[in-house]
């Protein structure tokens, strides 16, 4: 599974550079709803320091939103249920609007919902590829 973290993080990276559409937003919701550990802070860290090395942008902007996009999930993890297609809807939805908006993007509601179409694609998937079908709504 980290195979599967590490190449998602280099195709996040590489289509990042080619579209606007903020994939790095949903592989944190992801990774935060999947695995519920810790290490999904310096992922997001990470993977926002490379993001903004490669769109040549201050350092640190997409850090600050994709940690402040996993600390959502974990202070939402104890109110809500949040291993549901819904939450990771509504989340990647809400952080990509919101990256999307701080970086001056246009057409902010149409690739907010392009990225949570396909990350709850992508969760479902890997839901059932973890083997957890029953708890997927």
């Amino acid at each position: 599974m980290l195979l599967a973290v590490i190449l998602l993080v280099f195709f996040t990276i590489i289509v990042s550079g080619i579209t606007t559409i903020p994939f790095s937003v949903g592989l944190v919701v992801l990774s935060a709803v999947l695995f519920r550990k810790s290490w999904v802070f310096f992922l997001a860290l990470t993977l926002g320091l490379f993001l903004d090395l490669g769109m040549m942008r201050i350092l640190g902007y997409s850090s600050l939103i994709l940690t402040f996009i996993a600390l959502m999930v974990f202070l939402y993890e104890k109110k809500f249920e949040v291993r549901t297609s819904a939450f990771v809807f509504v989340l990647t939805f809400l952080g990509s609007a919101f990256y999307l908006k701080v970086f001056g993007c246009q057409q902010i509601l149409l690739q907010a919902l392009i990225n949570s179409l396909f990350t709850v694609i992508f969760f479902k998937i890997l839901w059932l590829k973890l083997g957890r079908p029953s708890e997927i709504t």
